[in-house]
Order: structure tokens, then C-alpha cells, then sequence
């Protein structure tokens, strides 16, 4: 069994949280699990980009090569669109549609490209995906930082490799206490926006 995750965003959206639990969780399940991260100015909401390789047999290397990529869990349109060179074309993505633009765009130097634009571009990559506005679904639980929590229960609710009960222990291990029972409702949203 082999399984190439992408995680792309921008700093401050909670990419590296959700690594480590997609980390934790195939660790647990007793896979090799490799990983890298791009983070680039990530703290000025630079790129951050985590590269997570899973397999029962040996890893030979960290980041997942163009075309390889089984699944990619964007947390900002363009950023999606960035790497959709990762995924293969029976790839699954998964894109938070909530736009973060750059300082350019911000500053009129710059275009963000329509969200329609984006879609039609991965969606020529693969066939198989799901767009969705988890931001909003987390500012609704109570803060957009709950964003990653409730794409990565949309995850667990796209791939066959994901039980939701075995993801929430994970979780429950590496998300604050006083910040838990929010998060996990976070998750539960996630996989419910999927769903419907």
C-alpha cells in the first residue's frame, strides 16, 4: 500500500496540525510514513506546502513527485492550483474555496484568478474532487483557525484508508484539551460537508 498526501496552503492556516495528525494516524495503523514541508514566509502567509508519503514497504523519498499525488488537501484556492502538477488524474482533491489573496493582489500589482478559472483548471487534472468552503464552516463552530479540523474530517470522509473513530483518538491526542470538544465537532462538520 502506497499513499501520496499533499497539504497546501498559506502560513497561519494550520497545514503543519494537519500533517502531524495524518502523520500520527498512519503511524498508528503501523505504516512507514515520510514527510516534508515547504514553508517558505509562511509566518507573512507565504506558501506552506507539506508532502506526506505513506507505504508498507520502504519510503526512498520525502516529497511525492509530479503526477503521483492520491490526494490533495488544498486550504487556499490558489495554492491548490499551485501544486495541482502533484496530483494523478485518479487523484482526489479536496480545496477549501475561501480566497486568502497575496500582499500583491492586496496592494492592485496582481490578479486573483476567478474561483471558476481555479475549479476548471484542477478539475482538467482530475475528475475526482470536492470543493468546499471550510473556513466558513469554522467561523461558524467558533473560529476560522478550526479550518484545518474540518477539512481533515472531510478527508476522512473521501478515503477508505481513514476511519473516523481511529482519527479522532488521534486528535484527541494532539489538540489542546480546552480546545477539543470544538475541534471534534470541526471534524464532524467536515466529513457532513462532504457528505451533502
Amino acid at each position: 500500500m502506497n499513499l501520496n498526501i499533499i497539504i497546501c496552503g498559506v502560513g497561519g492556516q494550520g497545514n503543519l496540525l494537519a500533517s502531524v495528525a495524518i502523520a500520527n494516524y498512519a503511524m498508528k495503523k503501523g505504516f512507514n510514513v515520510v514527510g516534508t514541508e515547504t514553508i517558505g514566509a509562511a509566518q507573512r502567509g507565504g506558501s506552506v506546502v507539506s508532502h506526506l508519503r505513506i507505504s508498507d514497504g520502504p519510503i526512498y523519498a520525502s516529497t511525492v513527485p509530479d503526477g503521483t499525488a492520491d490526494i490533495l488537501l488544498g486550504f487556499e484556492p490558489v495554492e491548490a492550483l499551485r501544486h495541482i502538477k502533484k496530483l494523478n488524474p485518479e487523484g482526489i482533491y479536496i480545496i477549501n474555496v475561501e480566497k486568502v489573496p497575496t500582499v500583491l493582489c492586496n496592494m492592485g500589482l496582481d490578479q486573483y484568478p476567478d474561483l471558476e478559472q481555479i475549479m476548471a483548471a484542477l478539475q482538467d487534472v482530475s475528475s475526482h474532487g470536492y470543493a468546499i468552503n471550510a473556513a466558513e464552516k469554522a467561523r461558524e463552530l467558533g473560529g476560522a483557525i478550526m479550518t484545518n479540523v474540518v477539512l481533515l474530517g472531510a478527508l476522512s470522509s473521501v478515503s477508505d484508508f481513514f476511519d473516523r473513530d481511529e482519527f479522532i483518538e488521534v486528535l484527541k491526542k494532539i489538540i489542546s484539551p480546552k480546545v477539543l470538544e470544538k475541534n471534534l465537532k470541526a471534524f464532524e462538520e467536515g466529513r457532513a460537508l462532504i457528505a451533502s
